[in-house]
C-alpha cells in the first residue's frame, strides 16, 4: 500500500490529506481491519508533516472511518456499519459507472421519500399558525423566484431554505439531522441536481400543494402524497439516465 503526495492547492493541507485517505477507504483499497502505515511513513508518502497528518487522521476518526489505539496505530473501521450519511458524497464521487451513479441516486431518493413520509405524518398532526406562516412565506419566495427564472443550482439553494423551514415546523431535531445530510448529498451530485430542478415552476407547484396539506392536514391523503413523490422521483431518475445515455453516445 503506497500513497502519493497530496497537492493541497485549493483546501487546507489537513483537509486534502484526510480526503486522500478517505478515498482509499471508500474505494476499498483500504479494507476494514487494515492498519495504516506508521505516522512517519504515512506523512512521508503524503508529503506532509506529522502535525498535519494527525489533524487529518483526527477528522477520519471523528467520521468513524478509522479507529486508533495507543501503541497500535490507526485501523480502518467497518464504516458501512458504523459510518454516517455524510460518507455518501464520497461514494458518489467514486462511482465509476453510470449504473453505479444511478443506483446511488435511486437509493438516496428512496431514503428521502421515507423520511419525507415521516415528516408529513408529523405535519398532519398539526403545526402552529406561526410555523404555517413561515412555510407559506418560504414557499411563495421560492415560487416568485421560479417565475423570474432559476438555474438548477439556484433552485437547489432556495429549496434548502424551504426544506429547512418545513423541518423546523415539525419541532423534531431527529428529522432535521437525518434529512439534512441526505439532502446535501443529493445536491452535491450535478446530474441529479440538474434533473431535480430542471423545472423550478414544477417544484414550486409541489410545494404549494404541501402548503395546502399543512393548512388542512389529513392522514388519509398521505398515501396519495407518497405515490406522487415516488412518481416524481422515477421521472427524475429517468431524466438522469437519459442524459447519461446521450453523454455516452
Amino acid at each position: 500500500m503506497q500513497f502519493t503526495p497530496i497537492s493541497p492547492s485549493e483546501e487546507s493541507a489537513p483537509g486534502a490529506c484526510a480526503e486522500a485517505i478517505r478515498r482509499r477507504v471508500l474505494s476499498g483499497a483500504l479494507a476494514p481491519g487494515m492498519r495504516l502505515p506508521p505516522e512517519r511513513a504515512l506523512a512521508e508518502q503524503l508529503g506532509v508533516n506529522r502535525l498535519t497528518l494527525r489533524a487529518a487522521l483526527s477528522q477520519l476518526v471523528a467520521a468513524n472511518l478509522l479507529s486508533v489505539r495507543q501503541g497500535s496505530g490507526y485501523v480502518v473501521r467497518a464504516w458501512r456499519r458504523e459510518g454516517g450519511p455524510e460518507l455518501i458524497a464520497g461514494l458518489s464521487e467514486l462511482a465509476a459507472s453510470a449504473s453505479e451513479q444511478h443506483a446511488i441516486a435511486r437509493d438516496l431518493l428512496a431514503v428521502r421519500r421515507a423520511i419525507a413520509g415521516a415528516v408529513l405524518e408529523a405535519l398532519a398532526r398539526g403545526v402552529s399558525e406561526a410555523a404555517r406562516a413561515r412555510i407559506n412565506t418560504a414557499v411563495e419566495s421560492f415560487a416568485a423566484r421560479a417565475e423570474e427564472g432559476l438555474t438548477p443550482d439556484e433552485a437547489a439553494e432556495l429549496d434548502l431554505e424551504v426544506l429547512a423551514t418545513i423541518l423546523e415546523a415539525t419541532g423534531s431535531p431527529v428529522f432535521q439531522l437525518c434529512l439534512n445530510p441526505v439532502a446535501s448529498v443529493l445536491r452535491s451530485m450535478p446530474a441529479l441536481r440538474a434533473a431535480m430542478y430542471a423545472e423550478p415552476r414544477a417544484n414550486a407547484l409541489a410545494y404549494r400543494a404541501l402548503t395546502a396539506f399543512v393548512a388542512q392536514p389529513s392522514v388519509d391523503a398521505l398515501p396519495l402524497v407518497a405515490a406522487e413523490l415516488a412518481r416524481r422521483d422515477e421521472a427524475t431518475l429517468a431524466t438522469v439516465t437519459s442524459k447519461n445515455k446521450r453523454r455516452r453516445a
